[in-house]
């Protein structure tokens, strides 16, 4: 997904409409890089979602409360000191570059602006004076990792390498030509063209050059001068018409401001507001990677089990060929016995009669020449007595252990067809419980831990517009204990019909008759987004009263019947 200058711009021209004039309420740092910002503005609520990931940087509003630790990190503390209850006065992009300002009043007179630059590895989110002077930020920025600028608190804010770059939004024709001539002496290639758009706009990453050169049909001056201008006019108008891309399996890979050249449009479905379509594309990426990254770590947590077993199989295949060896070894014992008084102290072998041979043939027998006879003898009983049990304890294990490799082999196979990260999970809990696995407990995420409310269970919490309090679980577990044990018999409780989802609760108050229609429509959509059905164009969801839910005994987690449903047909985005 790119995060360029356009996408920020269509997010600005919404967030102006939005939160302008809105006053911050709080401040909910999530974990190093995320961090929300809670806005009341002309009446309603807004979550302003604002992320410096290296591999996510983004901001828009969100439908979602993300939880938080129970402990506020040092930066969230220090934007609640100074820009909690502060009014928002203006939020601008810093021309058409990646970089964000939110300028805050207090009712002192006394104001801050909030940086947030979306530079992939190099985000960052940064908290000024009025004077320009840097009070905190996410991410300290010392000499030793940039000497040409430092981001540590007292210092005078200096704008990211780049921003000397030409807005190709206000650029005129001679100061283009300049550029043009500067950059080339005759017609460049695509690619040539592709890269001197980069490097000499600000806000245009890759997929922007290629959109502008697709638009200008060749690598031109005059043309691609022309497709900047169409871009600038979408820009100026504000005439945005987002785009949620998917791909030909119908995942969710990009969001866009415009119609783009490149992609089908069969894949490129409309969406009303740039920052609901930026909120439904990062739940799905986020939710892939994270079961992608739960594949791949179960995936090689069973091939170094595999290994194990293998290289326990060689040195148990080695104890079964010792054990073939035991008889030799009782036998040397009895010769030894049997031939003490002709055998000396020193000696390292001795020939001895072998009584056990029809033909009393002789055998040489090795000896520890520091051992009298009498302690060779047993040290080679107890070389038999050690092969003996050693080869019957290698057999009984090596039964145990081509069974658990088939075990581990048949899980490796389930892996591609797992749905969700919760049954690799499952997969890996069921692994680990009959020992097959090394348990590992994953060290605490974050931002991930649930809020004290909810304990350990990973339920989020949304307000409606009207301000009603709405939560869903993330998981079958979470919306066991959401359902079961945090819902109240008068709450509303929603589900996507006939279909796996989220459990979604109206906390009503114990006055459901109170509860406006819109934010019924709110909560089915959280149902229908939060379902397997979320990619469908309408998805009947069923609501109840909770008294009417029940779970069976001994059903699996997450499953429940339920009565006097009414159903509602919503698209899981409003268009």
């Amino acid at each position: 997904m790119t995060y360029d200058g356009l996408v920020l711009a269509a997010v600005i021209a919404e967030l102006k409409r939005a939160i302008e004039g809105g006053r911050i309420q709080n401040i909910r740092q999530h974990n190093d890089t995320d961090l929300t910002l809670e806005i009341r503005s002309k009446g309603r609520q807004h979550l302003l979602f604002m992320s410096v990931s290296a591999r996510f940087a983004r901001v828009y509003l969100t439908a979602s409360a993300v939880p938080v630790p129970q402990t506020p990190p040092n930066f969230c503390a220090l934007l609640r000191k100074h820009v909690r209850g502060t009014f928002i006065t203006a939020v601008e992009q810093a021309g058409f570059d990646r970089v964000l300002r939110i300028r805050t009043g207090a009712p002192d007179g006394n104001g801050n602006v909030l940086v947030l630059e979306l530079m992939g590895k190099h985000s960052n989110l940064i908290l000024l004076s009025d004077a320009g002077r840097i009070l905190g930020a996410a991410k300290h920025v010392t000499a030793a990792v940039s000497r040409y600028r430092q981001v540590l608190p007292g210092r005078e804010y200096l704008p990211p390498p780049g921003a000397g770059k030409a807005n190709p939004v206000e650029v005129t024709r001679a100061e283009f030509d300049g550029l043009w001539r500067g950059g080339f002496e005759q017609e460049p290639s695509p690619e040539d063209a592709k890269r001197w758009l980069i490097a000499s706009f600000s806000g245009i990453g890759p997929f922007l050059a290629e959109e502008v050169l697709l638009a200008a049909g060749s690598a031109g001056c005059d043309p691609l001068w022309a497709a900047l201008q169409e871009l600038a006019a979408v820009v100026r108008s504000q005439d945005y018409s987002p785009r949620l891309i998917t791909d030909d399996l119908g995942k969710a890979v990009y969001a866009y401001p415009i119609p783009t050249h490149q992609f089908p449009s069969a894949n490129q479905h409309e969406r009303r507001s740039m920052n609901e379509t930026l909120d439904t594309l990062f739940w799905d990426l986020l939710s892939r990677d994270e079961f992608d990254s739960e594949r791949a770590a179960l995936e090689a947590a069973i091939r170094r089990s595999l290994a194990s077993r293998e290289q326990t199989q060689r040195r148990l295949a080695e104890a079964l060929a010792e054990g073939e060896k035991a008889e030799r070894y009782k036998h040397f014992g009895e010769l030894i016995l049997a031939g003490a008084t002709g055998i000396r102290k020193g000696q390292q072998s001795a020939w001895l009669t072998d009584y056990y041979d029809p033909d009393l043939r002789e055998v040489e027998i090795p000896l520890d020449e520091k051992l009298s006879p009498r302690e060779n003898a047993e040290r080679y009983f107890r070389r038999y007595r050690k092969a003996r049990e050693g080869a019957q304890v290698a057999a009984d294990r090596t039964v145990d252990l081509r069974t658990e490799s088939r075990i581990l082999q048949a899980a490796t196979d389930r892996l591609p067809s797992a749905a969700s990260a919760e049954n690799i999970r499952a997969l890996r809990k069921m692994l680990a419980a009959r020992g097959l696995l090394r348990p590992e407990p994953r060290p605490p995420v974050p931002g991930r831990r649930g809020e004290p409310e909810f304990g350990a269970a990973k339920i989020r919490r949304v307000m409606s517009a009207a301000g009603m309090e709405m939560l869903y679980g993330e998981n079958s577990e979470s919306n066991d204990y959401l359902t079961m044990k945090v819902a109240r018999p008068n709450d509303l409780w929603f589900h996507a019909r006939s279909v796996t989802g989220a459990h979604v609760v109206i906390r009503t108050g114990n006055r459901p008759e109170a509860v406006p229609q819109h934010a019924i429509h709110e909560a089915a959509q959280i149902a229908a987004r939060n379902s397997e059905a979320r990619h469908s164009s309408l998805v009947p969801v069923d609501y109840t009263l909770k008294k009417h839910v029940r779970k069976p005994r001994a059903s699996p987690p997450g499953f429940v019947t339920y009565t006097r449903e009414k159903t509602i047909d919503v698209a899981p985005q409003a268009p």
